[in-house]
């Protein structure tokens, strides 16, 4: 089908409030990320600088995703659309939750930078969490902590977020925060009094419109700190999650919020001193098993079925102490498959290494291990006694 010849009107440049609109589809197209439409105008953002695509519906066509490529604004769906008009409706919950986000950012990197020092290298808004890159290695609690309310003080205050096109000589006389990423005419955002840039994003018209802004946790990442933060009803629904879970938290451990953490450590304490006794009872039981075990003509042959392997790398050790002369195999079958630990006491010569490989010759398996205790698998249809044979003939003449 033949390209539109003519550029998309970009509605949520001229209203990024605008929710609902009738687009004509002008091409019907299929690239390598699938079905697309070119259309006429268009209230839905395109993915750039850090902020993702808007989602919605074209007439009963979800829109998945939005690109634009070399120019053309592409909308793509889970299906074709024949030329014609119809009605777009935008998801406005994500659009407002990507405006909030995005101010959210303009706000908090010009704060971090202008009192602070800090300056952001990049910006991802995610599904869940949004980041900003500073190019310091850290950045301390204090500073954090007055970074955030000068913040909230300031959306508080009501102050317009105006944007207008400049063009290079324009751009020259002002002094931008960054130099901006394309060429041409430039989009400028401006909070008032507090940051100017340019930005192809949706933002609100005022910074009441971000809601709130919460930092919650910081990383180190590229040489730098990566810090997170929350606005609007992104931070609310962030704070509910956190309620929630407190509130489950104080009826488990049946003490207040302020003595959770109290709480937590005298529970995992209490826990790591059962963890350890239950450590000695079961070398306890292991060593009583190991003393239970009677090889017969120098040799200890066992199938445990389930059986945690390491749990018979354990007994193994604790066997060949009891029977120094003897030469151990243990397996774990299930399934269709089998786990061997091999050992053998310090009065004998045997290399467990050696037995194992005759062993795994068998199955699909590998293994590896020292001349005393060799442990490997794999899967096979064998039935365990195949195995017994084998280790019976190489060991009986030992």
């Amino acid at each position: 089908m033949k390209r539109s010849a003519h550029m998309t009107r970009k509605l949520y440049y001229e209203d990024a409030y605008l929710k609902e609109t009738t687009v004509q589809v002008t091409e019907s197209a299929n690239d390598g990320r699938g079905q697309y439409v070119v259309l006429d105008q268009t209230c839905f953002y395109p993915e750039g600088g850090g902020q993702p695509a808007d989602q919605g519906m074209i007439g009963t066509a979800p829109v998945l995703d939005v690109q634009n490529q070399a120019g053309e604004i592409r909308h793509y769906l889970d299906r074709q659309l024949e030329p014609g008009r119809y009605q777009a409706k935008l998801d406005w919950q994500k659009r407002w939750e990507h405006m909030q986000q995005h101010a959210g950012q303009h706000l908090l990197s010009a704060l971090l930078e202008d009192r602070h020092g800090y300056r952001t290298t990049s910006f991802h808004l995610g599904q869940e969490r949004v980041s900003i890159d500073l190019h310091k290695a850290s950045i301390d609690r204090e500073t954090l902590r007055q970074v955030e309310l000068e913040a909230n003080r300031i959306i508080s205050r009501h102050l317009p977020i105006r944007t207008r096109w400049v063009n290079e000589d324009q751009l020259a006389q002002l002094d931008l925060r960054k130099p901006p990423a394309v060429s041409g005419d430039i989009r400028l955002v401006e909070m008032d009094g507090i940051d100017l840039n340019a930005c192809g994003g949706t933002h609100p018209d005022n910074t009441a419109g971000i809601g709130l802004l919460k930092i919650i946790g910081t990383e180190k990442a590229k040489g730098g700190t990566r810090l997170y933060f929350l606005c609007g009803e992104r931070a609310l629904g962030h704070f509910g999650k956190l309620s929630d879970t407190s509130d489950a938290l104080i009826g488990k451990l049946n003490a207040p919020l302020a003595e959770l953490v109290q709480a937590a450590d005298v529970l995992l304490s209490e826990k790591a001193a059962a963890d350890k006794e239950i450590m000695e009872l079961k070398k306890q039981l292991l060593l009583a098993e190991a003393k239970t075990l009677t090889p017969e003509n120098g040799m200890a042959i066992r199938n445990f079925g389930d059986r945690p392997v390491k749990e018979l790398q354990q007994l193994a050790r604790l066997a060949t102490e009891e029977h120094p002369a003897a030469c151990i195999l243990f397996a774990a079958q299930a399934e269709g498959r089998i786990r061997f630990v091999c050992a053998r006491g310090a009065e004998s010569a045997a290399d467990m290494r050696e037995t194992l490989k005759r062993l795994l010759a068998e199955t699909d398996g590998k293994g590896g291990g020292t001349p005393a205790l060799a442990q490997g698998g794999g899967n096979t249809e064998e039935p365990f006694e195949r195995f017994q044979e084998i280790f019976n003939e190489i060991h009986a003449s030992v």
